[in-house]
């Protein structure tokens, strides 16, 4: 019996997913030794199937891709380090140069797409446009896979119109004759032409593809739901394009008579019942969920609701009325917890101004000997509903375990005001974590430099343990995104920084040079050291006093030029223009409580914390968002579209339960720090 299911690709009908598969096709660079005569095959036409249809998978010549795959190419090779991930490719390029074609175009291919699985789609293309497409006609459709691989390649890139190339190219070659796909490879040729879909902005396309192609197969329910979920995102980005086109249609659902299919249609009338979600109609929503699910009950989708739909329909969306407060009011960290407590109070101020609501605040001292598990179950017992807090980070993961040991009706929702390190994994439903990463601000810059077009890099940054976890950070997110460190420099002491910034600009380098040249020629030689040209900007990390020293030190070792963006720290948080000066044109990251406040939450505070000290306005604001993020929590757990325009950031809880912050830029001009607009970013 055949054991391996195939699809012929006749006509491929018409993203950014939340969906990555663990293994990727790897093994379609081997596709021909999956090709099996006498297997049943579906072919797609071009309309959409309403079901199958038996037909004979063709024979393919003799692959040589089965020749090349080797054992453990479908590890994770981003686990590896660098170094290694190239060493493969180059093995790889190497072998394909001394290989006869097709097997030389086969190995390119696979380079290339080692090259993706490593994120590096500059490197990947370098290696893709070595193929020659006219070797592959006849070969085992490879040249499908060229043509598959390159959009994927696209995609990467985000590059729109060569992704409409591809996907024309894939169209043609599906079009002119049967080209038999195992499940496996199926499913990856349907992840990716909906990610090139959904790249051009056709998000209700690539969910439409996925729900035909998708559900003609017979997945078992966990299988089933991260397509589903997949589905939904892609109908959820549709949706929230679509209400800023006044000329878009109001409603998604059709006639059920008119509609392609049932399950399309059961997809488009979820849909609409989370068009423009008002906070008082929730429980209604959820009601009206519980008729959809009745009315599809013979749709798969019923069953397998995406995890967003699923959570909604058993949320409780009440606002607590009782809430503990952990933070620290003795020892070392009181004066903070007293600047975020002066938070939170002007933000209960404001909500009594607007609606006077019944809501009862408990503080609870973390900053004494007493546990924090004792803490919280003099919380339960004294009624409350919510937890803030705490804020140190041993006592956020010693409440995170204590919470999780207890029975399901003894767990607060809870948001803690720090992060646990490398705390990835999806917490549970009732544990949530916000704070004022450092890591956050450095990921944000290192996003910001790939959106300028800089792909090189130099790292300016203290001598501490904080200073190599934050350059770490920005290293991680901006070397993910293709670009390239150049060089680091670790400075402590003021005297210091001129030798550093030296070194990092390679000044060092070039007196070498001239101090070789002189000794050569055996005569003084006029000379004016010449910094590297290889370098786009500089990451700079560093406290106000540090930077009102370190850019005037790099400009005048010649790197007056180049673009410097650095984190919030070399900023006070006060206009100081006669100090400032000194950092014009720095690009920098912030909270809008520092950059352009709410004018209506800042008259609440001044008038009602009147005594606040100035140097803690950021955990001022830490404190104002942790009590909107308490009052909206229920809407912003169960609605992924949804979030908060806070004092720290526009704010979304991710499905790790971490709150995602949405940071501002500005720069300095003539001493003054000017906001940047989104639109200028």
């Amino acid at each position: 019996m055949c054991m391996t299911r195939f699809f012929t690709m006749q006509y491929i009908s018409l993203g950014h997913s939340f969906f990555k598969p663990k293994r990727l096709f790897t093994a379609l660079l081997s596709v021909a030794a999956l090709y099996t005569a006498g297997c049943s095959s579906i072919p797609l036409q071009r309309t959409e199937p309403s079901q199958q249809e038996a037909s004979t998978a063709q024979q393919p010549k003799e692959g040589v891709l089965d020749l090349i795959q080797a054992p453990g190419d479908d590890t994770a090779i981003d686990q590896q380090t660098s170094d290694i991930a190239k060493s493969q490719l180059i093995a790889i390029v190497k072998q394909a140069a001394q290989s006869p074609s097709p097997k030389k175009e086969a190995l390119l291919l696979k380079a290339t797409h080692t090259a993706l699985k490593q994120s590096k789609p500059k490197l990947a293309k370098k290696i893709y446009i070595l193929i020659q497409p006219e070797t592959l006609v006849n070969q085992g459709d490879l040249d499908y896979f060229y043509e598959l691989i390159g959009l994927e390649l696209a995609v990467a890139q985000k590059d729109v119109e060569a992704a409409q190339i591809k996907y024309k190219a894939l169209d043609d070659i599906s079009n002119s004759r049967r080209v038999p796909l195992s499940t496996r490879h199926y499913l990856e040729d349907s992840r990716i032409r909906s990610e090139a879909l959904a790249l051009q902005g056709q998000h209700l396309a690539a969910a439409r593809l996925l729900v035909f192609r998708v559900g003609s197969l017979d997945f078992t329910d966990e299988d089933l739901q991260p397509w589903h979920d997949t589905i939904w995102n892609q109908i959820s980005l549709y949706r929230s394009n679509r209400h800023s086109d006044s000329d878009a249609p109001q409603d998604l659902a059709v006639p059920t008579a008119q509609a392609p299919s049932d399950d399309w249609q059961a997809w488009l009338e979820l849909s609409d019942l989370f068009d423009n979600i008002d906070k008082s109609q929730l429980s209604q929503i959820q009601s009206q969920l519980q008729n959809w699910k009745n009315d599809w009950s013979q749709i798969r989708l019923s069953a397998v609701p995406p995890t967003q739909v699923k959570e909604f329909m058993i949320a409780d969306f009440k606002q607590a009325h009782h809430v503990a407060v952990f933070l620290p009011n003795t020892g070392n960290l009181r004066h903070a917890g007293k600047a975020i407590v002066d938070g939170i109070m002007a933000a209960y101020y404001q909500e009594q101004n607007l609606s006077k609501p019944n809501l009862r605040l408990t503080f609870y001292d973390t900053g004494s000997e007493e546990p924090i598990g004792n803490l919280y179950d003099q919380a339960l017992l004294q009624g409350a509903e919510f937890i803030v807090g705490p804020l140190q980070k041993d006592q956020v993961q010693t409440l995170k375990d204590y919470i999780g040991s207890k029975p399901t009706d003894e767990q607060l929702p809870t948001l803690a005001l720090n992060y646990l390190q490398n705390d990835n994994a999806k917490n549970n439903r009732y544990f949530f974590e916000f704070g004022l990463r450092a890591e956050d601000e450095a990921v944000a810059v290192a996003d910001y430099a790939r959106k300028q077009g800089y792909e090189r890099a130099l790292i300016l940054r203290p001598d501490s343990d904080w200073g190599q976890r934050v350059s770490e950070a920005f290293t991680q997110e901006f070397t993910s995104k293709d670009g390239v460190i150049l060089d680091e420099a670790a400075f402590t002491q003021p005297r210091q920084f001129s030798n550093e910034v030296q070194k990092l600009m390679g000044i060092n380098e070039s007196k070498a040079r001239h101090a070789a040249m002189e000794r050569r020629l055996g005569k003084e030689l006029d000379y004016t050291p010449r910094r590297r040209q290889d370098v786009d900007f500089i990451f700079l990390l560093a406290s106000p006093n540090e930077a009102r020293q370190l850019k005037p030190t790099i400009n005048y070792h010649y790197g007056q030029n180049i673009p410097v963006l650095a984190t919030s720290h070399l900023y006070s948080g006060s206009s100081q223009p006669q100090f400032d000066k000194d950092l014009e044109n720095i690009k920098f990251v912030d909270i809008p409580w520092i950059l352009h406040p709410d004018e209506e939450m800042k008259a609440v505070f001044e008038q009602n914390i009147p005594n606040a000290q100035s140097q803690f306005k950021r955990l001022h604001a830490l404190g104002i968002d942790s009590f909107k993020l308490m009052r909206e929590f229920p809407i912003l757990k169960h609605i992924s579209s949804s979030e908060v325009e806070g004092t720290t950031g526009d704010l979304q809880v991710t499905s790790t339960g971490q709150v995602y912050r949405e940071l501002s830029w500005a720069e300095f001009k003539k001493g003054q720090v000017i906001p940047i607009e989104s639109d200028q970013e």
